[in-house]
């Protein structure tokens, strides 16, 4: 007879060995067990619940953008981004910012400098105001060349691109926007600030194409 049964016949059975033996001594190792393995499950099952996304694009501007009436947008800019996290979908998140002059526009300015430090962040669509502000030379934002990355824009001001008549962003109710792109590979050069780069670059390509021709299809 194993000590386990023996255990439970001298304690009058299994119901009284349960409560008198093993509750009273494992009691709270139990219920921490429980508590941490629901935990455990709980963040598992939302994590593969969660919207996981290949990389991020910033809308900020000082009018408000419908974020539900981006499928233009979307549809031109998903085939160059690529499955870059290997999950087997290509999902972009498009972070739509107002930044005008009120409460709400006050917070997404708080956002909006916390994706400007983010290294999967990298192309930024922007009002000409908003553009203005956040492009300044003197902030140092944005310093990285349209330029040197293969993209269009005036040698005067290489940071931006002036999409003023794009059709797929007039389609998406945008209007008077520009374009820059933060690069992070010159500070690290890791996988992510990589991936955000080429991204950024193959999106902004395809959006002055698609917006050049008209076709958005």
């Amino acid at each position: 007879m194993s000590k386990l049964k023996k255990n439970i016949q001298d304690n009058g059975g299994f119901q009284q060995w349960f409560v008198n033996v093993f509750w009273y001594h494992y009691k709270w190792p139990l219920l921490i067990g429980v508590v941490v393995l629901g935990i455990i499950v709980f963040i598992t099952v939302d994590s593969l619940r969660k919207e996981r996304y290949d990389t991020t694009v910033v809308i900020a501007t000082d009018y408000y953008v419908d974020e539900t009436q981006l499928d233009a947008l979307d549809q031109v800019l998903k085939p160059v981004v690529g499955d870059i996290d290997g999950n087997g979908k290509v999902n972009i998140c498009y972070a739509v910012l107002y930044v005008g002059n009120t409460e709400v526009g006050r917070e997404n300015q708080e956002r909006m400098y916390l994706y400007m430090s983010q290294q999967d962040v990298g192309l930024y669509l922007m009002s000409e105001n908003v553009s203005d502000a956040y492009t300044n030379p003197e902030l140092e934002y944005f310093t990285d060349s349209l330029s040197d990355m293969g993209l269009p824009c005036d040698a005067d001001d290489p940071v931006r691109l002036s999409l003023k008549d794009n059709s797929v962003l007039a389609e998406c109710g945008m209007e008077n926007m520009y374009l820059s792109i933060m690069d992070f590979t010159s500070d690290s050069g890791n996988a992510t600030a990589r991936h955000t780069k080429e991204a950024a670059v193959s999106m902004a390509q395809a959006l002055i194409d698609a917006g050049d021709s008209g076709d958005n299809s």
